[in-house]
């Protein structure tokens, strides 16, 4: 699944608790925060779909556009910082330009 098209978190969640009941492994699709932690909060989700952040396409930048604090993975490794709350991530203005914001 990806978490924005399923429903949200709950929604997501869900899926991994039928799919944990019937001993089914779930990989998240998509590399987002949203999606690292509910992989590492499920056992049966093994791993997790990760993308490393470079210019975007056309279509998939809002998201790289409106966020920053993405894990990077080491060695084929994320580790997500317990010390930082949420999802890890905060909303930034640095992409403004992008953006046509009308008053």
């Amino acid at each position: 699944y990806d978490t924005n098209r399923v429903g949200g978190i709950t929604a997501a969640q869900k899926i991994n608790a039928i799919a944990e009941a019937a001993q089914i492994p779930v990989i998240p699709h998509a590399g987002q925060m949203h999606n690292y932690h509910l992989t590492m909060a499920n056992t049966n989700c093994p791993i997790s779909e990760y993308f490393p952040v470079f210019d975007v396409e056309v279509g998939n930048e809002l998201f790289y556009y409106i966020f920053e604090g993405d894990a990077e993975a080491v060695d084929g490794y994320l580790q997500l910082d317990d010390d930082t709350p949420g999802l890890g991530i905060s909303i930034t203005d640095k992409h403004l330009k992008h953006f046509e914001i009308l008053e």
